[in-house]
């Protein structure tokens, strides 16, 4: 598979995740919000440290996983779902950094 395709999957597979935050009451948190089944929010409960985290202590330290239900929770794969999350921020930093690069001309 080309690189190509490996990141239009991921990003495909990424449809139903949002990045959210409320910066007025939760300084340095953020969210991710999936809103598709098992529907979960994985509280991110320091954002700057998880940004240099390696996965291990994202998954294990830094987050935290709340279910919209608890027979949603019986029945999810919670290491696929906080991979699935982990690629999700990894898209996003990408996409980030893509548009920053074309709004400020430095273009590869």
């Amino acid at each position: 598979m080309t690189p190509e395709a490996i990141r239009k999957e991921a990003i495909e597979k990424s449809q139903h995740w949002w990045l959210c935050d409320n910066i007025l009451n939760h300084p340095g948190q953020c969210g991710l919000l999936r809103m598709d089944f098992p529907r979960i929010f994985i509280l991110i409960r320091d954002y700057d440290t998880s940004y240099w985290a390696d996965y291990e202590e994202w998954k294990n330290d830094i987050v935290e996983v709340n279910f919209f239900s608890p027979s949603e929770r019986e029945e999810a794969d919670l290491d696929s779902l906080l991979t699935e999350a982990w690629n999700f921020l990894a898209l996003i930093e990408e996409e980030e950094e893509n548009q920053y690069e074309l709004n400020n001309g430095h273009q590869d």
